[in-house]
């Protein structure tokens, strides 16, 4: 047995030791605790993209696909993500893919074999929508519906050598058997506008134009005596050749991939708008007039009314349309591959949330 006075030095020996297992064990609890912290900080830390301070969209003058997009203008409603919206108005393709190459514009509303054509040659966008499906409309002299038999022969003035009017026109004459450099003479003016002066004046007997142009040359040539209207649908005569409904993917909405990759909120914020303004131009033509009228300078409500239908607006996600536009881009580029930027685009073409 242990003396008293040794037993007290066992004990303050044991109390010693203790303290110092004690004490390293908190400092490397302490260690760790620390060390999680750090890691922990190290975690957390995420870089966010900066707030979307502007949102410019472009698309063409007049009443087309810049139709949905007036009504999304109208509406504000994207102020919550986006502190301004700018608006541009394209006179030309041309001027269209100046300004997405360049950077000038997020969104753009664009053929769908321009937004293919940018895509295949590198550009960073993707199609989200496709909105309009044939808008497209032969003017001639009034009576009876015009054949392409009717046109061997004659002369038709087109707008925008090489883009959507033309490739369409091209490629419905090559279904009809009708060689481009033979039985017909193609007139090339820049622009829809200056076809319909050509009609009004008597110097053009057909042409080929897209909505809204369409019913504005055959109301200004009338009023200036000639005698002109609508004599062919070209969606329905897509139908005929490909066995396809009469209607064509004709245009939609590309963004940047910037776009979707840091503000996919602003997409499908953009997305459900469209949505809804498409709805709202279909099923209230009369109020959806005269709000168009407020971005359109010369064109009156009542004419714009009895136009939206035949613009063919629909909502198509860019997923939903696929099918549709790889048949429709095949079809355009029978006439050459280079009209979607030598193949079709691939999946990440199509905007998927």
């Amino acid at each position: 047995m242990l003396k008293p006075f040794n037993r007290l030095v066992f004990l303050s020996v044991f109390i010693l030791l203790l303290a110092i297992v004690v004490g390293c064990s908190t400092q490397d609890k302490t260690s760790i605790d620390s060390n999680q912290k750090d890691m922990s900080d190290e975690t957390i830390v995420v870089e966010e993209a900066p707030a979307l301070s502007n949102l410019t969209i472009q698309a063409p003058m007049g009443i087309s696909i810049a139709a949905p997009i007036y009504k999304v203008l109208e509406d504000n409603e994207l102020h919550s993500l986006v502190d301004e919206v700018t608006f541009l108005p394209w006179k030309n393709p041309d001027e269209l893919r100046s300004r997405i190459v360049s950077g000038q514009a997020q969104i753009s509303a664009v053929p769908t074999n321009v937004a293919a054509n940018l895509y295949n040659k590198g550009m960073d966008v993707q199609l989200i929508n496709t909105l309009v499906w044939g808008m497209l409309y032969m003017i001639g002299p009034d009576g009876d519906e015009t054949t392409f038999e009717d046109i061997k022969g004659k002369t038709i003035h087109v707008p925008f050598r090489g883009d959507m009017p033309d490739l369409v026109f091209q490629y419905l004459l090559q279904k009809n058997n009708l060689d481009i450099t033979k039985d017909v003479t193609i007139e090339y003016v820049a622009t829809p506008q200056e076809v319909v002066q050509l009609l009004a004046s008597g110097k053009a007997e057909y042409a080929i134009l897209p909505e809204h142009t369409a019913s504005l040359a055959v109301a200004k040539a009338k009023k200036e005596g000639q005698n002109v209207k609508k004599t062919m649908n070209l969606q329905a005569e897509w139908a005929k050749v490909t066995g396809k409904e009469p209607r064509i993917p004709q245009a939609g909405i590309i963004v940047t991939g910037e776009l979707v990759r840091d503000y996919p909120e602003v997409i499908e914020e953009l997305q459900n708008q469209l949505a809804q303004s498409v709805q709202f131009l279909n099923e209230q033509p009369s109020e959806a007039a005269e709000l168009l009228a407020k971005y359109q300078d010369g064109l009156e409500a009542p004419f714009i009314e009895k136009l939206i239908p035949a613009i063919n607006l629909q909502f198509v996600s860019a997923q939903d349309a696929r099918e549709e536009l790889e048949f429709f881009f095949t079809e355009l580029s029978t006439i050459s591959l280079d009209i979607i930027g030598g193949k079709l685009p691939d999946e990440g073409f199509y905007y998927q949330k």
